[in-house]
């Protein structure tokens, strides 16, 4: 079992980074705030899978499970986009004029 001061610190740490992605919104550095707060993202659920869902101290199978979700995720991401960017771009039909 994990001591109360690591979640307290844990939750400190998500707290620092909900500060910093608050702050990047009001900081205007065009396609990098897209990136920035990606990063935040992915470090806030790194901390909350290692710590929160104790993947830290887990075993191997419980790893590769969360290894497993996050690599489906991956291909989710990677076909939509797929779908997203050989879509033509054509007005619709009601909006076309004459």
């Amino acid at each position: 079992m994990e001591k109360p001061f690591t979640y307290f610190l844990t939750w400190l740490g998500l707290l620092a980074f909900l500060a910093l992605t608050c702050a990047s919104a009001y900081v205007p550095l065009g396609p990098w705030n897209t990136a920035i707060n990606m990063a935040i993202s992915c470090a806030k659920g790194l901390l909350v899978a290692l710590f929160f869902m104790h993947l830290k101290k887990s075993g191997a199978l419980l790893r590769i499970a969360a290894l497993t979700g996050l690599a489906f995720l991956g291909i989710l991401f990677v076909l939509s986009y797929a779908d997203y960017a050989t879509r033509d771009i054509s007005p619709a039909a009601w909006a076309a004029r004459p």
